[in-house]
This record gives C-alpha cells, sequence and structure tokens, in this order.
C-alpha cells in the first residue's frame, strides 16, 4: 500500500486506487509516509471540489469562506479558503482516528466527539461541517475521505517508531503541494538539533550565574513561547526536558510537573494541517507522561493557538457569528497572550522566505490602536548609515519573527538601560544566517547587542552558500543556517554591549554536526569572542597576518554590483537568438500582450521602471538608447554585443537602457577595448576555485558564480588614463617595493594571489567573516614574480583579449594548449548540429579523458578542467546548461513567468557554441596548469614582509588630492547595494 499511497497525488489516481468507494473495500496504509501521501491526495480531491462549488456560488460554502477570511485570513482568496477548508477537514478527520472515533457514524457525530476533545481543529472540524448544504455540495469528496480514513489503523501506523510523525506534514506537502512548502517555508527541525536548542536553554536557565532557576524549563517561572510550531517538535522536546529533570526526584513526580507546565507552555500556528499533526504528536506525549490510556483527561488544555503571531495583538473584536467562535476564541486568546503575558523564553524554527514585503503583519506595519511604531522600525537602517537597499533583506519573514520574539521577550527595555533587569529572558532560534553579517541588519545587531547580556552563535553551514545536500541541517534549504541563543540575565553591566560568541559545527554530512551538537556546551573553550562594536558582524574578527591584509575593497576607487538586466529574453548564448526575440516582440501587435513580452516592472501591482512605453534617456556608454518607446520602436535591437554573464561563460545582450532595468552608468562608461573587470563574492567568502575572477567586458550582477558579487574596473575611464586604484595606494605600494607600481602591475598582482583554489583553503578560518583580503608583499622580486604570472592568468580569463604580449607567450586571440594538451574533436566526435540531436546532457570519463556532449565528444579533457569550478558552480555544467536541449531555470527573485521570449532559442547547436567550448577548454587547462605555482607563490608571499592596510590607510587619509568624482560614486555605489535579481540554480 505504501507504494499506492505514495501515488495518490491527483483525484484521478484516487479513483484508480479506490473506483466505487461505495463497494471496495480500502486498504489501509501500513505506515506515516504513506498515509502522508493517501492523506495528501485525498486532500486534494476536496480541494478541487470546494474550489468547484465556490466557482458555481454555492451559497453554504460562498458564506462560510467570508466568515473565514473576516475571522483569520483577511487576504484570502477563494483558492486559499478551499485549500484551509480542505486541509483542516482532513486533519480533523486524522485525528478523529487517532482519538478512535468511527468516521462511518456521519460527520455530524465526529464533529461532536472531536468537540470534546478541547482541541482548536476539533471546533474548527465542526465549524466546517456543520454546515448540511455544504456537506450534500461536497458528499462525492467528503463520502471518499471518510470511507478511505475509516480504514486506517492508526495504532499500527506509529508502531516500535516514536518519531512517525515528525515529518508526517512535511511529507503530506510534498504529494500534495510542493510549491505550498516553499511559499509556507515548512521544513521542519531534526530532533537531534531541537534537542540540543532545548538543552542549551535549559543549561542557561539552571545557571546561577545568570537566571539562577534550578529547575530549568521545569521551573514555575519560566514561560515558553513557540511562534511558529509547525509539527510540535520544540515543545516536545522541552516537554520531555521537563520530564528528565522531574524524573530526578522518582518517576512519580512526572505527571504533577507535567501538569504544571502544560500551562507555562504556548504554541502559535498559523496552518491548520501541521497545527493538527502538533495537537496529535503532543496529546500522545502528554497521555504517554501522564500515566494514562487512552485520551487526555477532560481537564488537561493545551495552549495551543490558530493564529497568525505577526498579527496585531491590539487587534479589536469584532461581532463573531456563533458557528465560529470556536476559531474566535483562540484567536482571542492567543492576542492576549500575545499582548499581555509575560513570556520568559521563545524558542523554534520560524519560517523563512524572503522578499516578504506585506507579509509581516503588525509586526511591520503597527497599527492605528497602539501608541508605538511597528516593531520593525527599530531595526531599519537610518539614512545616514547609507545602507541604502540592503535594508530590503529585512522584509523577510525569519526577521520578522526574530522582531516579535525579542519585542515579546525583552520589550523594548534597551531604549532604558535601567529596565533591563525587569525583562530577562531568551530567546533561540535556528535561521538563515544573513542577519549575521549582512549590511542591511546593522540595526538589528545593534539592538541586540543593546538588549542582551550574552549572544551564543552556531553556525550550522561552515560550507557556505550551496553546500552538498548530505551536509545541510535542513536537507531541502540551500541557505546558510545557524542557531543563535540570545539572553538578558539582567546581571550584566548594562552600559556595554552584549557579549558576542561563535563557534562553527564541523565541515561533513550533518550526522557530525549533530553529534558536534550533542556535545556543545556554552562556555566551552572552542568559542570564539565575536568584535563588540555595536553594528559589527556577529562573526570573529580578522586575527594574525589576515588581519593587517588591506581588503580587496580599500585597493581600488570604486566597486559596486554587475549589470541586472531584470528580464532574462535580454541576454543568450548567441547573438541570433537575441535578433529573433527582439523582432518577435516588435511584432506584437496588441499592447498587454507586448507589455507581458518585455516583463515590464512592477511594484505594489503598477508598472514602475522599465515598461514599453518608457522613453529613456541615458546611454549605456557608446552605445545610444534610441529616443523612443520600445513600443513605439519599428526596427531592429541595438546590435547585440558580449556579455560578461558568469565566469567563463562569455554572453550576449542587447545594450539598450530601455530593456535594462539597473545598467550601472559607472561600468558602462568605463568599457574599452583596455578595460578589465575583476568580480569577486562578496557578502559569502569563496569555498572552491578562484577567489576572483576576470573578464574584458561589462559584468552581470551575478558573473562571479550566479549568487551576486562585486566588480572591480580597472581603469575609471574609457580612455584607460586614469587608474581605479587610489594614488595613494599605489605611492605607498611602490614606496614600500621600492620600485614603481603600475596600475595593471597590482591588478596583475592580484590575479596571481587570489585567482586559484590555494587562496580559499589557505585561507578559510579567516574567511569565516567574508571578505577578500590581498597580502601585498614588500619583496619586490616577489612582486614581479607574482606581476608576471597574474598577466598570464588575466590574458586566460579574458580568452586572450587583455594582457597580450607575444613574446611573453601571450598572443592575441583565444590561447591554446600545447598540442599535446590540447582538447580537441576527432572526426568521429563533431557535435551534431542537426535539431533532432540537440545535446542535452553532459559529462565526463576520466579513464578516456572524454568530454560527451550529446552524441558528440571532445578528447583529451582532464578530470582537473571537468571538475573546475568557482565556488560551488562547476564550469563545464553551468556553461552548457545554457546552451543544451533544456534550458530552464528555477523562478528566482520576481515570483512571475518569465517571458515568453526567452523560450526563442537556436532549434539545434550552433557550429559556435562548438567553438566557445573548445576556448573554454583551452582556458581552463591553463588555468589548472598554474595553480601549483600560484599556491607556492601565495605561501612565499605570507611567509614574507607585508604592507600592512594601517600603512595604505595612513597614506590615503594624507592624500589631499583625493577627486571628488571618485568619492561620489563610491557612495552611491554603497547606496546600491546588493541587487539580488535572480541567480543560477
Amino acid at each position: 500500500m505504501e507504494t499506492a499511497g505514495a501515488a495518490l497525488t491527483a483525484p484521478d489516481a484516487l479513483t484508480r486506487l479506490f473506483g466505487d468507494f461505495l463497494r471496495w473495500e480500502p486498504i489501509p496504509p501500513t505506515n506515516a509516509r504513506a498515509l502522508a501521501a493517501l492523506s495528501a491526495g485525498l486532500c486534494r480531491l476536496l480541494r478541487d471540489e470546494v474550489t468547484e462549488q465556490l466557482d458555481q456560488k454555492v451559497p453554504a460554502l460562498s458564506g462560510l469562506a467570508e466568515d473565514w477570511r473576516r475571522l483569520l485570513f483577511p487576504e484570502a482568496s477563494d483558492e486559499d479558503f478551499a485549500d484551509g477548508y480542505a486541509q483542516a477537514v482532513t486533519f480533523g478527520l486524522l485525528m478523529a482516528r487517532a482519538q478512535g472515533i468511527v468516521l462511518a457514524d456521519g460527520l455530524d457525530r465526529v464533529a461532536k466527539a472531536l468537540a470534546k476533545t478541547n482541541t482548536v481543529i476539533g471546533g474548527a472540524f465542526r465549524v466546517l461541517t456543520d454546515d448540511v448544504d455544504g456537506q450534500e455540495a461536497l458528499k462525492t469528496s467528503l463520502g471518499t475521505l471518510t470511507r478511505v480514513l475509516d480504514a486506517v489503523d492508526w495504532a499500527a501506523i506509529g508502531k516500535g517508531d516514536p518519531e512517525a510523525w515528525l515529518y508526517f506534514y512535511e511529507h503530506f506537502l510534498e504529494a500534495y503541494d510542493n510549491d505550498l512548502r516553499k511559499l509556507t517555508g515548512s521544513y521542519y527541525t531534526p530532533p537531534e538539533v531541537v534537542t540540543a536548542m532545548v538543552r542549551l536553554v535549559d543549561d542557561v536557565l539552571r545557571d546561577p550565574a545568570r537566571f539562577g532557576q534550578p529547575e530549568g524549563l521545569a521551573s514555575n517561572e519560566v514561560t515558553l513561547a513557540d511562534p511558529a510550531v509547525g509539527t510540535g517538535t520544540y515543545l516536545l522536546g522541552v516537554l520531555r526536558r521537563i520530564a528528565e529533570t522531574a524524573r530526578a526526584d522518582g518517576a512519580g513526580t512526572v505527571p504533577g510537573v507535567i501538569r504544571a507546565a502544560l500551562k507555562r507552555i504556548i504554541g502559535f500556528e498559523l496552518q491548520f494541517g501541521p497545527f493538527a499533526v502538533a495537537q496529535l504528536r503532543l496529546l500522545a506525549e502528554v497521555a504517554d507522561l501522564l500515566k494514562v490510556k487512552g485520551t487526555v483527561p477532560a481537564d488537561v488544555h493545551l495552549r495551543l493557538y490558530v493564529t497568525d503571531t505577526l498579527g496585531n495583538p491590539y487587534a479589536d473584536e469584532e461581532y463573531i457569528p456563533q458557528i465560529l467562535r470556536p476559531l474566535a476564541e483562540s484567536r482571542r486568546e492567543a492576542n492576549k497572550v500575545k499582548r499581555a503575558e509575560p513570556i520568559t523564553v521563545v524558542i523554534g524554527n520560524p519560517p523563512y522566505k524572503e522578499s516578504a514585503r506585506g507579509r509581516g503583519g503588525w509586526v511591520e506595519a503597527g497599527s492605528d490602536n497602539a501608541r508605538e511604531p511597528a516593531p520593525l522600525s527599530r531595526w531599519m537602517p537610518p539614512p545616514e548609515w547609507k545602507v541604502g537597499v540592503h535594508s530590503r533583506h529585512l522584509r523577510n519573514l525569519y526577521v520578522y519573527f526574530w522582531r516579535w520574539a525579542t519585542w515579546k521577550v525583552f520589550g523594548d527595555a534597551a531604549a532604558a538601560p535601567q529596565a533591563r533587569a525587569d525583562r530577562r529572558g531568551i530567546v533561540c532560534f535556528i535561521t538563515v544566517a544573513g542577519f549575521l553579517n549582512g549590511p542591511g541588519f546593522q540595526a538589528m545587531r545593534a539592538d541586540l547587542r543593546r538588549t542582551a547580556d550574552e549572544i551564543w552563535v552556531v553556525d550550522c553551514s561552515p560550507e557556505g552558500h550551496q553546500p552538498a545536500v548530505a551536509s545541510r541541517i535542513f536537507q531541502g534549504v540551500q541557505q546558510p543556517v545557524c542557531i543563535v541563543l540570545v539572553a538578558r540575565t539582567g546581571k550584566a553591566d548594562a552600559s556595554k554591549p552584549a557579549r558576542v560568541r561563535y563557534r562553527a559545527l564541523p565541515v561533513g554530512r550533518r550526522e557530525q554536526k549533530f553529534e558536534a551538537l550533542a556535545e556543545l556546551t556554552l562556555d566551552g573553550d572552542d568559542w570564539i569572542e565575536c568584535p563588540q562594536e555595536e553594528r559589527a558582524a556577529f562573526l570573529p574578527a580578522a586575527i594574525g597576518g589576515w588581519a593587517t591584509y588591506p581588503t580587496l575593497h580599500e585597493l581600488f576607487t570604486y566597486n559596486g554590483p554587475g549589470i541586472m538586466s531584470g528580464r532574462t529574453w535580454v541576454i543568450a548564448p548567441d547573438g541570433w537568438s537575441l535578433q529573433e526575440r527582439w523582432n518577435r516582440l516588435i511584432a506584437e501587435r496588441d499592447p498587454d500582450r507586448k507589455e507581458m513580452l518585455f516583463f515590464p516592472q512592477l511594484r505594489e501591482g503598477k508598472l514602475a521602471g522599465r515598461h514599453i512605453n518608457r522613453i529613456v534617456h541615458e546611454h549605456l556608454g557608446r552605445h545610444r538608447t534610441p529616443s523612443m518607446s520600445v513600443a513605439a520602436s519599428k526596427c531592429g535591437p541595438v546590435s547585440p554585443i558580449q556579455y560578461g554573464f558568469r565566469s567563463f561563460d562569455r554572453q550576449w545582450i542587447i545594450p539598450d537602457a530601455r530593456v535594462i532595468n539597473d545598467y550601472r552608468p559607472e561600468l558602462w562608461s568605463a568599457a574599452s577595448e583596455m578595460q578589465v573587470y575583476l568580480t569577486a563574492p562578496h557578502d559569502r567568502a569563496p569555498s572552491g576555485g578562484p577567489a576572483v575572477t576576470f573578464c574584458s567586458v561589462v559584468p552581470d550582477l551575478h558573473h562571479y558564480n550566479g549568487r551576486g558579487g562585486r566588480a572591480f574596473p580597472l581603469w575609471s575611464d574609457s580612455a584607460a588614463a586614469t587608474p581605479n586604484i587610489p594614488a595613494a595606494v599605489m605611492a605607498a605600494f611602490s614606496s614600500a617595493l621600492g620600485t614603481s607600481v603600475s596600475a595593471p602591475d597590482l591588478l596583475a598582482y592580484i590575479a596571481a594571489v587570489a585567482a586559484h583554489p590555494a587562496y580559499a583553503t589557505r585561507f578559510a578560518t579567516d574567511l569565516v567573516q567574508p571578505g577578500l583580503r590581498i597580502p601585498l608583499t614588500t619583496d619586490a622580486a616577489l612582486f614581479a614574480e607574482a606581476a608576471r604570472l597574474g598577466r598570464r592568468i588575466i590574458w586566460l580569463h579574458t580568452f586572450g583579449e587583455r594582457f597580450v604580449d607575444a613574446s611573453e607567450g601571450r598572443p592575441a586571440g583565444a590561447p591554446r594548449l600545447p598540442a599535446a594538451e590540447r582538447p580537441t574533436i576527432p572526426e568521429d566526435g563533431a557535435i551534431p548540429t542537426d535539431p533532432a540531436a540537440m545535446p542535452d546532457t553532459i559529462r565526463h570519463d576520466a579513464a578516456t579523458r572524454r568530454l560527451h556532449v550529446g552524441q558528440g565528444h571532445v578528447d583529451n579533457v582532464s578530470p582537473a578542467v571537468w571538475a573546475y569550478e568557482v565556488s560551488g558552480k562547476q564550469v563545464l555544467t553551468q556553461w552548457f546548461s545554457y546552451r543544451g536541449r533544456d534550458r530552464s531555470r528555477p523562478i528566482i527573485g520576481d515570483r512571475r513567468k518569465p517571458s515568453p521570449l526567452g523560450d526563442i532559442q537556436p532549434p539545434g547547436w550552433l557550429p559556435e557554441y562548438t567553438t566557445e567550448l573548445l576556448n573554454v577548454l583551452n582556458v581552463l587547462g591553463g588555468l589548472v596548469a598554474l595553480e601549483t605555482a600560484q599556491a607556492d607563490l601565495l605561501e612565499r608571499i605570507c611567509n614574507g614582509p607585508t604592507l600592512p592596510a594601517s600603512a595604505l590607510h595612513a597614506a590615503v587619509a594624507a592624500d589631499t588630492t583625493k577627486a571628488p568624482a571618485a568619492r561620489r560614486g563610491r557612495r552611491r555605489v554603497a547606496a546600491q547595494g546588493d541587487l539580488l535579481g535572480g541567480s543560477d540554480p
């Protein structure tokens, strides 16, 4: 039955499995995962029928949907109501089976029996099934649902597996609606992580020097809340920890301690599905701890509430229909808790959802009936910090929950240090780690430092962004995550910022991380102190030689993000595609259809920025923008030019300011046949391959490796007359070397030092705090050696277009390896250009050193070239992914479906693709051959004398010739920040 159940993701599958449910005897599933898949199929059947009845304006359901919206979800559409209805009824029936209630007796009796369980889901079930007309309208799906679930043997499902229900809702969503799981951030926490977090909180409470509560979480003075209960794993962990404490005085004390603890343990959850699972799990656990058989006694209540944690706790009560009063009471009680009840500990795993502007409720927007401003406003950086659009990263669900938790536990007592002792407490969350060092989170970090006494940071993703799946705490989450515990004991000096300590879990599989968490203590020797400056990152400060090296940013006058087109169709691997896409756009006569094809910028659903009727007066350097709107255009596009799309992936772009959202004028105005752009990661550390890369053409926002970064031009102008390196820096470095240093020399030196894998390996510990530093040797001979090597590296990175010198073995044109090492395509290996044979795979055979591209192949490709990466992005597979048969991409950033223009591409493999592939293979082969020399050179530089950053700082401070334009440009870039418009999968 498990196999059959796993396939039940559509009503037709249910029909095939069960046939006529009136005659067939359903075969019950045998484990929780199969039951989740079966329930998902049944729930979808009900949801679809509810949607159909709403479309037909069935009064019973339409009225109920309106009441539902008014009470719980004001913004809910009919589709949202259908989903909520289906999940509440499905999980209500599952709860009934868990309580031993027979479903065949009819929904009325089921509802009455569930109502006696004193659970919110029981009340919701009665609300949703009370109307006879509504039941009649949904009789097909409700009949199937009750018929099938009545056959479930609940006791058999979880027998022998204490965590059978741990991932039940996650498995349910996989089969029911995986997009809903992503939308709601529904990824549930492994019990090993929960156990460790609960233990650490308990330890802080028990510590005599901190909270001095010998009973820890079992103390009657400690009230705890999980603001995003999910399936109840944290509250289960807390109950088990309290029971463990009680057993020290004898097993007979456990029931009384648990009864008392249930009055102090609170949970909020917005979604009915996980809420129901949490109730099921907690009721079963409480029954076990109370040593009762069957259901929990009627006088035992769980303080679980269906509510929006982020919603307004001061909301006025409106008239509520009698039928909705069970749900209204849940919301009313939840608001009372949020508004007035002191909470000592908030713990949990809040949902993650970036670009969540407008979803933060009262925390984000505040309310008219409260005197205080919106809590989030406290964490918005002031204009004088010049953080700019970085602050948009605060609009994330997990940040809203962090702000709610600190408001609830600590209040805003940080504004009045003398009141700190009155608001003691702990917040312990596992969330994504962006706030640890992101510039947009400076006010958040400053507020936490002012508010707390101690902060502990556990880095759970030392591998960085998109680590191997086996190493992830949450297998489906690519972003780095961390556990952070913030405590205010009231015993520390309120005038000093909180002490922040950091440690990373071991690099490796998640099982190793779980083992490390089990051994973790808050006063161990492995913690590293973080800076005390209020706005500083929650990461260790630079130490040793690394701390003396200047940052990459300090070596350049200007740096900023690369080009962000805002629409995928204006970039392609070939010029033919761009010409055809433009022709299709211009040929469209329907204005609405043309706007959709163009893919306009929207703000709050309205046109903003680039759209077909916008006339743009700016030019892209020497590329002139037509003086008419796209809608009025009758001619072909501005001629496509080569574009630095990704490291070692040169593509093409339409250089027209009308079609590029953020075109970065500084980069276009400085473009020339002599320009070189260095690109590097910005808010994350390099993890493999070169730490910096180079290109000769204007680079994309995500040029470095598909995930943001910064671009550093060599020259500030198109004449290549003014270096983009401060004159004071050049002078100080030349003085230290005793020889004149040119801007190209310094860029080449940086290439030799940082554009290879040994850089990230050598400085792995230092790079915990993102930001590259460059050791500047004061040995003139070493510098000359590095500059000579670096010129070859840049020549390779730019495909032989820059730093050309035939006498040094760097001729103009695409680089080629020596004949014996050169990749070649034999006569029988030609990559077919026939559309029917369009390549759809690329793979490498290490034994034969053959690269297979669809039905063609390239010989003499080394394993090192095949594996060449730029911080986790394998160059060849990424390069091919934009040229093979399937070029689809996950939707990242703007959640709208991309323009259909992007689907216009060559019907077959182009000969120019083959030429470029050979170019890339030769470039990568040349770089691999230099890596040993670069690693040796870096070692010698770091072991010798280097110029301290302080010397450069002094030189820049003493320079009275700094150009005002350069300073303005730098401020402008700082204000632009990271515009993350999408990244590679």
